[in-house]
């Protein structure tokens, strides 16, 4: 076999291919490589490294100049069958017929990229085929247009004269994100701060706007920006770049005529004058409207060219805005005039926005929460930025920029977006991951320019005329106006129908819904075998050992010179009562005083040393006994190597001396936190569905209903509507509960480092923690909680789509049966949930999931314009599965899906802490070998026997919570009470 080919030389040839750039980055341990494929223009980046996880992201830049949601509709079109793959879903078909650890598509505001990860290379390039194919020989079929999209349908389709309404799956998905206050408010100082620009329209698609999108439109958008000459091939990994670039030449290069590039984007013309725009967002009828006026307040400040800018203004916006103690972020919310202040940088698109968002004010206190702005920028100028905070934000950037990331998502895609969309705009893609050199170049910029920071400031914000006020105020009557709005723009349509348009209507609607139900030969498409899959399941090695008083708990691995520590302590026994209140604690610990610092010097000096400091409930469940679990109570921090001498004391006094005495700073807390949690109610509707619908099923969930459900929020916004009468019990109580649960007999230590760097911490003894004082503690007593019963139920919040969680028991892991319960769930969805919610029902998403952890079963979707139908196609997945009505061909794609997710890769600094976790849980090798043996030899018979055994029982009684409008529900509970289905009683959140 000959060796690999080597890229190591500007002007080197291959096939077609000119290498125009080489750079090592020895930072993060990858070569950059850049080649063009002079034929055509094609640009590719190559980032090589010895990452088993390799990815490929086919990146294109789009332009759309309305908010009709074209690049965003093409996103989903373009995934809806090609030449080589005529499926009406390739996409999702291969998400079942891979190893994949990743595949998706994402539309930005002026791209749209399609990035697919696997480990085998086999299924590598089966995933880069179907995605070529599908990118630049689209089928872009008009009735997956009217499916992803936008169509008119009858609401009673027997009827021609009924009402008419518009479906389409991203339309119902746009109405959902828009139901968020902090999404209109982001869209609308977007469209203020960019009049003329493409940022300035909603890339996603407005719901009032889509409509107005046709197909023609959308296969002219394709043609204009879906060009192999206008593509940026990114791959990352080890595997070898010349077998990509054969990959690419043979399926997407060949014969492709060369298009001129695009241009660059024009600079938007500058404002001589502020700019102030008012509107409304969306609130329920029951709810305050009380310090609900949120704002933004926006400057467009330097090019992405400009990266010298770019990296100052990162560096200011660390100092301004980035901790409570913050220059800036500090005396906004010391005014009281807010409870929240955010900010925000996009350095992926051309010219940069800065942006602070305001929550929880009153619409009187905007002027003035401005005039502060302005005022403190001013006087920071004056006094001058201290030199240690420069530092600290300069260590912030280098922390996070080192850090090798990858539990939700791959680490190349981090390196994309660090560096393909620079390149895209014309800027060198190196400058988004070099670390080291770049922050020696900026201090030596500094060292030259004492001022840099100060006139970045002068020019991009204070003496910056090109800024925008977005005020929203909460409008209660907004929902019922919009879907009235929405109404009689229908109702127009529908006057000025001709009988044949009716039909017309009518025929689509059927016409679909045959396209939809159509048998089709997947087997088209590639696949890996269950031949590929590895036999054996993921092991880290966790060496244990003592170390003074502390069990320590360590896996040695290459982490890019960071060190990871969990410090964990058995939770004691805590009144039922208090739970809400562990929960608030954990929430302030990181942000009080601690070590005789101040909050302000404790937060300083958190940003000076390490890359974040959290602590945490973990409440382990228990493999051979589903409603057993082991509470305990992480401190969790991660520095630089360098920096363990400043991380480890600092974990030690988090045991021992945080001040929970400043009423002042808790109170500024609360209301952050209450702020935070009621306006993301709509955003985070299916979590608290999916916890209300399991609360009265066992005592693990009803715990975490109280941590993190509605139970929860109602107690934090009572503790914080009665703060001032409260306040003294309130510290009691906090102080009682940390005392209880810190420094406990039994302590434990998770590393995760270089072995080096372990044994240089062990031999100082972790800097004390060794030597931590030990407490005595009543252990936790799961039968002295009490169960709370929780029934079938509807939860009203402002948002026009719904989302829904269908909850039963099932088994323990170590169950025979348990295996076969998660196999049923990527069955429900790939043969029946998928076609039904999200094609035919136009729902964004939904399916079943199965926790073989927490013995728990259940169906959900979200985004969905439908209650009804939704629970009749969770009942359908049922019967059809029952009935044998799959192949063994479904149950083989089914197991690759778990093994996906058995197998999904763990980033170095997590891995110490998952088997950790293992182990807590009684997840053994053995265990997990066993499960994995058991998955792999399922049988159809197998498969069919634990859904009636285990499922169908449940479903009558299973608990269904729904959170939506009150038009929806009004509309549904009338079409389940005419189904013979269980009206839910509906009641606000």
């Amino acid at each position: 076999m000959s060796s690999p080919i080597s890229f190591d030389t500007v002007g080197q040839k291959y096939l077609d291919f000119v290498v125009t750039k080489v750079i090592p980055i020895k930072e993060i341990n990858c070569d950059l490589v850049e080649l063009v494929h002079t034929p055509t223009g094609a640009e590719v980046l190559h980032l090589a490294n010895d990452d088993p996880e390799n990815m490929f992201c086919l990146s294109f830049r789009t332009i759309p100049k309305t908010s009709n949601g074209v690049a965003h509709i093409l996103e989903h079109l373009v995934l809806c069958g090609s030449k080589k793959f005529p499926l009406k879903d390739p996409f999702f078909s291969m998400t079942h017929r891979s190893l994949n650890t990743f595949m998706n598509a994402f539309t930005g505001a002026d791209f749209t990229c399609y990035p697919a990860a696997s480990q085998l290379p086999k299924d590598f390039y089966n995933l880069l085929d179907v995605y070529l194919d599908a990118v630049f020989k689209p089928n872009l079929a008009y009735l997956s247009f009217l499916q992803e999209g936008h169509r008119l349908d009858f609401t009673d389709p027997s009827n021609l004269d009924s009402p008419l309404e518009f479906k389409g799956v991203v339309f119902n998905e746009m109405k959902g994100a828009l139901s968020s206050a902090t999404a209109r408010l982001s869209e609308a100082m977007s469209s203020v701060l960019f009049p003329t620009l493409t940022y300035g329209i909603n890339s996603g698609g407005d719901p009032k706007e889509i409509p107005q999108l046709t197909h023609e439109d959308l296969r002219h958008f394709h043609e204009e920006f879906y060009h192999p000459s206008r593509c940026l091939f990114f791959f990352y990994g080890n595997m070898p770049l010349a077998g990509h670039l054969d990959f690419i030449t043979k399926n997407a290069l060949v014969n492709s005529r060369k298009k001129d590039p695009l241009s660059l984007l024009p600079r938007e013309k500058r404002f001589t004058a502020p700019k102030k725009v008012e509107m409304s967002y969306p609130i329920g009828q029951d709810e305050s409207e009380e310090k609900k006026t949120i704002f933004g307040l926006g400057w467009l400040t330097t090019h992405i060219l400009e990266q010298k800018e770019l990296l100052a203004l990162t560096i200011l916006d660390i100092i301004l805005m980035d901790t409570d103690a913050a220059l800036l972020k500090l005396p906004l919310l010391k005014s009281g005039l807010c409870t929240q202040v955010t900010s925000s940088l996009d350095g992926e698109i051309s010219e940069v926005p800065y942006i602070l968002v305001f929550k929880g004010c009153e619409k009187g206190n905007v002027e003035q929460l401005e005039e502060i702005v302005l005022k403190v920028l001013k006087e920071i100028k004056e006094a001058g930025i201290p030199w240690n905070l420069i530092e600290s934000a300069i260590h912030q950037l280098e922390f996070h920029r080192t850090e090798i990331t990858g539990n939700h998502a791959p680490y190349g895609l981090s390196l994309y977006f660090r560096s393909a969309l620079m390149k895209q705009h014309g800027a060198s893609a190196e400058d988004g991951l070099l670390i080291h050199s770049l922050f020696n170049t900026l201090r030596e910029e500094l060292e030259k320019n004492p001022n840099l920071l100060l006139d970045v400031m002068e020019k991009h914000l204070i003496g910056n005329q090109h800024r925008a006020t977005v005020i929203m105020t909460p409008d209660k009557g907004l929902a019922a106006a919009e879907l009235e709005n929405e109404k009689a723009v229908l109702k127009q349509i529908q006057e000025k129908l001709t009988p044949e348009e009716k039909q017309t209507i009518a025929k689509q609607a059927k016409d679909l819904a045959a396209y939809q139900e159509k048998e089709e030969d997947v087997d088209i498409l590639p696949s890996v075998s269950l031949s590929d899959v590895p036999k054996k399941s993921q092991v880290f090695p966790l060496t244990k050992e003592k170390v003074g008083i502390l069990d320590v708990f360590s896996h040695p691995c290459f982490t890019n010179q960071i060190v990871y520590a969990e410090l964990v302590f058995p939770l004691p026994k805590i009144a039922q009562e208090d739970l809400y209140l562990l929960r608030l604690l954990t929430l302030l610990m990181p942000q009080m005083g601690c070590g005789g610092r101040s909050y302000v010097e404790n937060l300083e000096y958190i940003q000076a040393h390490t890359g974040g400091i959290d602590t945490i409930l973990n409440f382990t469940h228990k493999v051979d006994h589903a409603e057993a679990f082991t509470p305990s109570f992480l401190i969790r921090g991660k520095s630089l190597s360098r920096k363990t001498d400043k991380l480890f004391p600092l974990l030690k006094e988090m045991v021992t001396s945080i001040d929970l005495t400043d009423k002042e700073r808790i109170k500024e807390l609360l209301a952050k936190h209450y702020t935070g949690l009621e306006m993301s109610i709509n955003q985070n509707a299916l979590k608290y569905a999916i916890n209300l619908s399991a609360s009265g099923l066992d005592i693990g969930s009803s715990i975490a209903n109280s941590l993190y459900g509605l139970e929860y929020f109602w107690k934090i916004k009572e503790l914080a509507s009665n703060f001032d009468t409260k306040v003294d019990w309130l510290i009691e109580k906090l102080q009682t509960l940390q005392n209880q649960i810190t420094g406990l007999k039994g302590a434990h230590l998770i590393l995760a480092s270089d072995q080096e760097k372990y044994a240089d911490l062990k031999a100082k003894g972790f800097y004390g923690l060794d030597q931590l004082p030990e407490k005595s503690f009543t252990s936790w007593d799961h039968s002295s909680y009490q169960l709370i019963k929780a029934g079938s139920q509807g939860r009203t919040i402002s948002s026009p789509v719904a989302f829904t969680s269908m909850m039963f028991k099932t088994l323990n892991y170590t169950h025979p049966d348990m295996p076969a319960l998660a196999v049923v769930a990527p069955l429900f969805d790939n043969l029946i949930l998928h076609p039904k919610l999200r094609e035919q029902g136009g729902a964004y998403g939904g399916g079943a999931s199965c926790n073989s952890l927490t013995g728990k079963f259940y169906f959900f979707a979200y985004r969905d314009p439908n209650i009804a139908s939704s629970l009749n196609a969770f009942d359908e997945a049922v019967q059809s599965i029952l009935s044998g009505d799959f192949e063994d061909s479904d149950l083989e794609e089914a197991k690759f899906e778990i093994v996906q997710g058995m197998d999904s890769p763990v980033a170095p600094g997590s891995r110490a802490s998952v088997s950790y976790d293992w182990m807590i849980q009684g997840k053994t090798p053995e265990i997990r070998q066993s499960f994995r043996d058991r998955l792999l030899a399922l049988t159809k018979e197998d498969v069919q026997n634990a859904v009636q055994t285990h499922i169908l029982p449940k479903m009558s009684t299973a608990t269904t919570v729904v959170f939506a409008s009150k038009e929806l529900f009004e509309q549904e509970n009338q079409v389940l009470a005419k189904n013979g289905r269980t009206v839910l009683p509906v009641e606000s959140v």
